[in-house]
């Protein structure tokens, strides 16, 4: 669980080395007790170095995170050769083989669904619906059929973990065979289905004339519920739910470049298809978050994590390698994004080309090691680690940037008291923070309404950007400063004038929460900017 949650690559590096201690041990013990020869330091420190040149901490932390199995198998292919290079290549494959092993009986324990559960899976794939079930003239097979689905809902309801976890790997299975019918169009189309009808579930009651299969409700039902932990499950099923939509899409991608070789450019349109497939499911479900009003604080932080990992694309410079790191791409977010950023020019995607605060940060002039070490898209953005492709921000609701950003807002300055109060020096932040999320909300939805005048006139237009003025957060305040002077570039001089004072305002209540080497920059931009403007 505590692999699952990590945010950096340190805390997974660190939780991977003890999972291959603990396990090394258990394979000696095993030696020990069969009587033959415990496996010595020089044997295990080939394998143990490359596996983490092969980035087993990273692979790992996806198998348990998304449910993927076979990472630990990929693995082994990718180091066994440069093992049968050693001397004594025969047992050092004989010791891999067993970590491998290992390992997979560690992962499958939790991203696999306890086996006493097979029948009913089985049964609840074969009766979608209440009303299959009363069609069934065999009285057991209908009882079964309803226990199964019964046992299902519990589970997922569950105020034990370990039961809702078993529940959610269920759901996602069962979710997943709704969409999984052969060839390529039924694939397509089956996505669009389920977009559609988990947009109908998450705002009716049950109704069998809607049509709709039981994995869907049990999924939207989720929502309803009063307790905030069994509302989390509905994320982290989608969360999963996604990733598998992902890879049917490549596999189905895969077969249609064998049976045909495809051209460069459709092969760019497909990716771009496939990252738009997944958007819209994502848009649809977060979207009844929003409309239901969601108030756990963990659930929208939550929901802001998706939103990003769906929409940023890791760009980690190449002299990443000079602070001993390696470039790794992130494979839940890197091959849904590559769509939409090889077909767009480096203006149309939004990241951080200008300075807003730091001097140091600009895209593409600059590496931070500790930024580059978390696992937080939004700290990524703000250092121009990331770009989001605006062709994805474009089919994403205004709503999802603007609701979760005013619904953070008591979050993230308590975020910075803590920081404050446990001897932050100055910045009372950490990167990925509330702080972090709630910035990059803004800079998302500055992108979004600049590009589309409807979302613009959503949010409530100029109004709602004005009232961010008075944010406690300095970084909002000044982001929504900046967009209105931009969007003001031809007012006239008395509206130049009402304009300067707000900005005056806000300046000064919050330059106590900017260092004062950026207060001297904050100043001089601002005072730049109105001079451009009375000049026009």
């Amino acid at each position: 669980m505590q692999l699952v949650l990590s945010n950096s690559r340190e805390e997974r590096r660190n939780l991977y080395l003890v999972l291959f201690d603990y396990l090394l041990h258990k394979i000696n013990e095993t030696c020990i007790a069969s009587g033959v020869s415990e496996y010595s330091d020089d044997e295990v420190q080939p394998i143990a170095t490359l596996l983490m040149l092969a980035d087993a901490p990273e692979a790992l932390h996806l198998s348990v995170k998304l449910g993927v199995e076979g990472m630990v198998e990929l693995l082994k292919r990718s180091i066994s050769t440069a093992l049968s290079r050693y001397p004594n290549n025969d047992r050092l494959i004989t010791l891999l083989q067993s970590m491998v092993e290992k390992f997979d009986m560690l992962m499958r324990s939790f991203t696999c669904l306890d086996t006493e559960f097979t029948q009913m899976v089985q049964m609840t794939k074969s009766f979608k619906s209440l009303e299959s079930i009363d069609e069934v003239h065999i009285n057991s097979v209908g009882i079964k059929a309803k226990l199964s689905w019964a046992t299902l809902h519990s589970l997922l309801h569950s105020e034990r973990s370990a039961y809702r976890h078993n529940g959610y790997l269920w759901l996602v299975d069962l979710l997943i065979a709704e969409i999984s019918d052969e060839g390529d169009e039924s694939l397509w189309l089956s996505i669009q289905t389920l977009e559609q009808k988990i947009k109908i579930a998450g705002v009716n009651d049950y109704s069998a004339s809607l049509g709709v299969p039981l994995p869907i409700w049990l999924m939207c039902g989720l929502l309803k519920s009063r307790n905030n932990l069994v509302r989390w499950g509905f994320l982290l099923v989608l969360e999963r739910l996604l990733m598998r939509c992902k890879f049917l899409l490549d596999e189905s991608e895969v077969q249609h470049v064998i049976r045909s070789e495809a051209s460069g450019h459709m092969h760019a349109k497909n990716r771009l298809e496939k990252a738009n497939a997944v958007i819209n499911i994502m848009s649809n479900a977060l979207s009844l978050m929003a409309q239901r009003n969601e108030t756990d604080r963990m659930n929208i932080l939550k929901m802001c994590d998706i939103l990003f990992s769906q929409l940023c694309l890791k760009v980690v410079p190449t002299t990443a390698m000079l602070f001993g790191d390696t470039q790794i791409h992130d494979s839940s977010s890197s091959e849904r994004n590559k769509a939409g950023a090889e077909s767009l020019s480096q203006k149309e995607n939004l990241g951080r080309e200008e300075s807003m605060g730091d001097s140091d940060s600009k895209i593409g002039k600059s590496f931070n090691p500790k930024i580059c070490g978390t696992a937080s898209m939004a700290a990524l953005l703000l250092n121009g680690q990331a770009i989001v492709p605006m062709q994805l921000v474009a089919r994403i609701p205004a709503a999802l940037f603007y609701w979760p950003l005013i619904q953070l807002a008591g979050a993230a300055t308590d975020n910075i008291a803590l920081g404050v109060s446990v001897g932050s020096k100055g910045r009372g932040n950490i990167p990925g923070a509330t702080s972090d999320i709630r910035a990059t909300l803004l800079l998302l939805l500055i992108g979004k309404c600049t590009a589309d005048p409807a979302a613009f006139s959503d949010v409530g237009g100029e109004q709602f950007f004005r009232e961010l003025l008075d944010d406690t957060d300095a970084r909002v305040a000044y982001y929504s400063s900046t967009f209105l002077l931009k969007r003001n570039q031809k007012i006239t001089n008395g509206c130049f004038i009402v304009l300067f004072q707000e900005l005056s305002r806000v300046t000064m209540k919050s330059c106590w929460r900017i260092p004062t080497f950026r207060c001297v920059a904050y100043f001089s931009c601002q005072m730049n900017n109105l001079e451009a403007l009375s000049c026009a």
